[in-house]
């Protein structure tokens, strides 16, 4: 029994009520909250779908305009490189890069390239910017079908720094020094006027069938006599006269004659009988040519007694024969002819011509030139650029182009065979001679220079002593064997349109190159201290050798009819001593071959492309003596950056002590900037400097060479880094300098390898 059963009945009733009218409450209340939840469902089906779609079209227009900022990116990174030269190509490039990426101008999609203007002091910037329309899934149940996304990316092109010049030339160190000048001096000599004498003529030419008898015609009054037939125009030729005026020993004419006066003469008589016997002629030609051409004619009016007729012409004139000038191998018995022909207008119809003798005298005198070579000393003076004359080998030393300021230091570059602590970190195949070998050996990025042509431009290019030709160290450009003098030295110069992208070489396409003129040359000049291994190779005014050697102290012109076209264009010269064709054929030869660049383009520049060698001959006299040159060209877009110059053994001065400051520019010049540096040891040459733990920070100079030594950074890289101010505002075109200065008695001379860059990357995007 339940606790309800205990109750009595009527309480058990009434509870029973109340708890039906409980039941059907509860039951009415069931069915009306179904409904409400029906209506709630209904309400969160739609916000669901509302933040479905917010959340899948808001993720995948995010994840396209992600697509489209890399786009952007990549457009712009493309394009830039083209800058500042041509905005053109650097648009079409940006615009192709967006097509690979998916993006093309056109149905809703705008890829838009613009370059910072030339205003902004920064004409190296690229920006990009594409807008492109993103479909969506669950926003089109509001009539959103597509949003657009818009992205924009700007890249920034570093040049490489030009260095070591701001000219239109490169590499001239200034007086050129101890030259001599060979030239020919020629003397003529004029003889005495001189004849053959009058000769007779010895062959006839036919020899017969066309006058009896002819060689009877040489005989002088002897009652013979060479007959022409009575026919009127029978002809007879003569072609060689006794002795031979130009063949063999016997000539009578010298070679080097120049002929006067040209004369003949003969006897003659009308032979047979008949009448009349007027205009019975024999006319008389001369020929040239072996009778291809005949002069004017001279005529004989013969009468029935023998006669001597002529002369015609004189010993001092030759004019009577017509227009023709005589020269002596006219006279050659192949090309000399005397024709008599018989001419009888009104003359007896049995009569004919009967000639005893037939003669020939030539008039000359003698012109003999000798040439003398004279060596003469050339005034120490600055160089001059080549002029418009020097377009050739010939008078291209000081020809007519303008004073050349000096620059301190001449271009160079080493053979294969020589060591790398000689002073070249790039072109020489081993650190020590023929056992280690350079792991820096690369001939072909090293060593480059830059020609920037303007637009509208055109002209030349010129190496001044592109040949070997081995001096002392302070005369001309220095060439010298480091050993193994009489060695072949080879050096090649190319041009090449680098078509503006000064980093990437593999599209530069041949312009020029000097081939095989200045290969494999083993010469000296003794004039200028050079010795006497191999060849000579003085400098003249002439083309004395015909090779190469022509261009000792000369300038050669690389390249013509350069132009930079509509928007300016960058080429690029190539010097190296690697033979292109045979790499391992100066492996074996051990020396230096310094130059100089010039261009005759108007408002072109020539400078080191990214890295350069140069050669400086330096003196000091027991005080400190300074030279000073450019090192690199700093922009002022660089500020607040930092320039790292890295030197490859600098300070071989012996004897003299030396140092090295960095200059830079301000209002007024260049003053001394504080530096930070490093070194370490860049070979394994036992040679090289113990370097590898000497480093500073703050200070003004460097202390390279101590006395009478091989130099503190011997077969070291001497790295110096110097942050740029952010006010930095580039003074003096932004040109910075290098300055040596020098302590001690004597001459010495310093090969180094120079490298200047701007931290970072070259190409890269700017970060807003």
């Amino acid at each position: 029994m339940g606790p309800l059963d205990q109750l009595p009945a009527t309480h058990r009733s009434g509870l029973r009520s109340a708890a039906g009218a409980v039941r059907t409450n509860l039951a009415a209340g069931r069915l009306a909250a179904r409904g409400q939840m029906l209506v709630l469902f209904v309400v969160s089906i739609f916000v669901l779908t509302g933040i479905t779609a917010i959340v899948v079209d808001v993720s995948w227009y995010w994840a396209n305009s992600l697509r489209v900022q890399r786009a952007a990116d990549a457009a712009a990174l493309a394009g830039v490189v083209w800058l500042p030269g041509n905005p053109t190509t650097a648009y079409s490039t940006a615009r192709a890069e967006a097509t690979k990426n998916g993006y093309t101008s056109g149905g809703g999609t705008v890829v838009t390239p613009i370059k910072d203007p030339d205003s902004s002091g920064n004409n190296r910037r690229l920006g990009v910017t594409i807008s492109a329309p993103v479909g969506t899934f669950f926003m089109k149940i509001f009539g959103i079908s597509t949003i657009t996304a818009t992205r924009s990316s700007k890249a920034e092109f570093v040049l490489p720094v030009p260095m070591g010049s701001p000219e239109n030339y490169y590499g001239v160190f200034g007086t050129t020094r101890g030259l001599t000048e060979t030239s020919q001096v020629t003397n003529t000599v004029v003889g005495p006027s001189q004849n053959t004498g009058f000769d007779p003529m010895t062959v006839a030419t036919p020899a017969s069938g066309a006058w009896t008898n002819p060689t009877r015609a040489n005989g002088n009054n002897d009652d013979l006599y060479a007959d022409s037939a009575a026919a009127s125009g029978s002809t007879q030729q003569w072609g060689t006269f006794s002795p031979s005026f130009t063949a063999g020993g016997s000539a009578q004419i010298p070679a080097s004659a120049v002929i006067d006066g040209l004369e003949v003469q003969l006897r003659a008589v009308l032979s047979g009988s008949g009448s009349p016997t007027t205009t019975c002629d024999l006319v008389v030609d001369t020929s040239w040519n072996g009778g291809t051409t005949w002069s004017s004619p001279q005529t004989a009016t013969l009468t029935t007694s023998e006669a001597a007729y002529g002369p015609w012409g004189t010993a001092s004139s030759y004019a009577i024969w017509g227009a023709h000038t005589w020269i002596r191998s006219d006279f050659d018995d192949a090309n000399f002819r005397v024709r008599l022909t018989w001419s009888k207008p009104n003359c007896g119809a049995s009569r004919s011509a009967s000639v005893d003798t037939l003669q020939v005298q030539v008039t000359y005198h003698t012109v003999t030139t000798t040439t003398t070579t004279v060596t003469n000393p050339v005034p120490d003076q600055d160089l001059e650029g080549p002029g418009t004359a020097c377009s050739g080998v010939a008078s291209c030393f000081h020809a007519d182009g303008a004073t050349l300021n000096p620059r301190g230091f001449w271009a160079t570059m080493n053979s294969e065979g020589s060591a790398n602590v000689n002073g070249d970190a790039f072109q020489p195949y081993y650190d020590t001679p023929t056992s280690a070998t350079n792991a820096a050996y690369d001939a072909t990025t090293y060593y480059n220079y830059a020609v920037e042509v303007p637009a509208g431009a055109s002209g030349s290019v010129y190496v001044y002593d592109p040949v070997f030709c081995a001096v002392a160290l302070n005369r001309g450009t220095g060439d010298r064997w480091f050993s193994g003098a009489g060695d072949q030295v080879s050096s090649f110069f190319e041009l090449y349109d680098t078509r503006n992208t000064l980093y990437d070489m593999t599209d530069d396409t041949v312009v020029a190159d000097s081939a095989g003129l200045f290969q494999k040359v083993a010469a000296s000049d003794s004039t200028m201290g050079g010795g006497t291994s191999g060849s000579e190779c003085r400098s003249t005014t002439v083309t004395a050798y015909g090779d190469g050697r022509d261009y000792h102290d000369q300038w050669y012109r690389l390249a013509s009819g350069l132009s930079g076209g509509p928007s300016g264009k960058v080429y690029r010269i190539h010097t190296t001593a690697t033979d292109p064709s045979n790499v391992v054929d100066q492996r074996s030869v051990d020396a230096a071959n310094s130059f100089a660049l010039y261009s005759s383009i108007p408002g072109s520049r020539i400078y080191g492309l990214g890295a350069m060698q140069m050669f400086t001959p330096l003196s000091a006299s027991g005080s400190a003596v300074s030279s000073e040159f450019y090192l690199a060209q700093i922009d002022a877009i660089h500020a607040g950056k930092t320039v790292e110059i890295s030197l490859w053994d600098p300070g071989d001065t012996r004897p003299l002590s030396a140092s090295v400051e960095i200059l830079v520019p301000n209002a007024s010049g260049w003053t001394a900037t504080a530096l930070d540096y490093t070194a370490a040891q860049g070979t394994t040459n036992g040679a090289a400097a113990n370097c590898n733990s000497l480093s500073g920070n703050g200070v003004g100079s460097i202390q390279t060479n101590v006395g009478n030594t091989n130099g503190t950074y011997n077969g070291c890289w001497l790295t110096i880094q110097i942050p740029i101010p952010t006010g930095y505002t580039a003074q003096q075109s932004g040109w910075w300098k290098i300055r040596y200065t020098m302590n001690g008695n004597g001459t010495s001379s310093d090969v180094t390898t120079w490298k200047v860059q701007i931290r970072g990357n070259p190409v890269h995007l700017i970060v807003p």
